[in-house]
């Protein structure tokens, strides 16, 4: 991993100017093309009765789909839920051909039992564990949690138990009757990734997105810990990744990475509103990332932070980097977008349409795509008609959790 940190202004004056933005950058190397880490996955598949028509048959098309991608050296699993929970396929390097028919042969049941589907999904991780492989479930949902544990701050205590254990977990919600926070909230907890899929066509490409990432991971547990100066009095990260307390400031866990990505993270420091002419530290970043070769490897890079402070109000700024901004505004647009969402939840329409024409201005400022400004102002409209329906709701909340974690998430089209 290649850590860089840029801020949005370098010199401040002595009063005023009291608020500094700070943009981590992490790039990841290129994925070696032989000899990556083996993948011991386990898709934990709903089969309730709101699967069925043509539902459950994507999803089976796609579990097959994924079953071919495996490598000699990976092993998938599959469990099936609805009101029971059942094993279709053990953890293991299977015959394509008799997995597959297996899979095939799934019907959809009752009810969604989505922690026991889950929790089978861990014992057959824990059952059969191999020190050199990277562990992930993915479970698969169109609807809410309704038989077993479905309180979302226990089942995301699940997700960090699970995580302890090197045991990662991503989410996928279908349609537009699931819970999409619940399914993040389980996400950010087991720091794997949480997809959107609006409909049947749009599943193989999730798996496949999901494996090849999983098989191009290049660094594991990757964290930001910002530790402002004892002169910083606030601190705050725009991004809505998981964020800890710890002695001396903030981790930011971004989970794994994969091969020649870019992870962002974004931080506002206040000032005291009166400053010394001169050198100001701002305090430190501390990055950290494991990698596996044959054996287990921990890197720490640390990066001193500070900027200048100048009496003079016209001082040139020459070490300043635009691209911050640009990314604070995305990220603010991102906010606008989840208040908007709030709003729509309270039944207050109109107020939910005009964060969302605030977040297209704050996007035109970025030079974002026009497209997503377009749509940013017809959704607003639709909005203030009142014409807006739980796919609307879901696409707003996949594609902000996108903008957030510098991932695409939202299958739609």
């Amino acid at each position: 991993m290649r850590p860089t940190a840029t801020f949005d202004r370098t010199i401040v004056t002595v009063v005023d100017d009291d608020i500094v933005h700070l943009l981590v950058e992490l790039e990841a190397p290129p994925a070696p093309e032989s000899d990556r880490q083996p993948l011991d996955v386990v898709l934990v598949l709903d089969r309730s009765g709101s699967m069925g028509g043509g539902r459950l048959e994507s999803v089976k098309a796609a579990t097959a789909h994924l079953l071919r991608l495996a490598g000699p050296d990976d092993r998938v699993g599959v469990v099936a839920f609805d009101d029971r929970t059942d094993l279709v396929l053990d953890l293991a390097t299977h015959d394509t051909d008799t997995a597959i028919a297996r899979v095939m042969a799934l019907q959809t049941g009752g009810s969604t039992n989505l922690s026991g589907g889950w929790l089978k999904g861990i014992e057959l991780l824990e059952a059969s564990p191999r020190p050199e492989a990277l562990r992930r479930i993915v479970i698969l949902t169109d609807g809410q949690a309704n038989i077993g544990e479905t309180d979302p701050d226990r089942l995301a205590s699940m997700a960090v138990s699970a995580r302890s254990r090197s045991i990662t977990t991503s989410t996928i919600g279908f349609g537009d009757g699931y819970d999409e926070r619940l399914l993040a909230g389980i996400a950010d907890a087991g720091t794997g990734n949480d997809y959107w899929c609006a409909g049947p066509d749009n599943a193989p490409q999730i798996f496949n997105d999901e494996f090849e990432g999983l098989a191009s991971t290049v660094a594991q547990n990757v964290s930001v810990e910002l530790r402002p100066a004892s002169e910083v009095v606030g601190l705050r990260v725009l991004n809505e990744f998981p964020i800890t307390e710890v002695a001396g400031g903030l981790q930011v866990a971004l989970g794994d990475a994969y091969g020649s990505e870019r992870r962002r993270v974004v931080a506002e420091l206040l000032l005291p509103a009166v400053r010394t002419e001169g050198p100001f530290p701002l305090g430190e970043i501390v990055v950290r990332w494991s990698t596996f070769d044959e054996s287990i490897e921990l890197h720490t890079v640390t990066i001193p932070l500070g900027i200048g402070v100048s009496a003079d109000p016209d001082a040139v700024d020459t070490d300043a980097d635009p691209a911050v901004t640009e990314q604070v505004n995305i990220l603010r647009a991102a906010e606008q977008r989840r208040s908007a969402l709030e709003a729509i939840d309270r039944g207050d329409f109109e107020g939910a349409s005009s964060l969302l024409l605030s977040a297209s201005v704050m996007l035109s400022e970025a030079d974002a795509d026009p497209l997503l400004i377009s749509e940013l102002e017809q959704d607003a409209e639709r909005l203030r008609r009142h014409q807006w329906d739980a796919m609307s709701s879901k696409k707003h909340f996949s594609e902000r959790r996108m903008v957030n974690k510098g991932r695409r998430t939202r299958y739609d089209s």
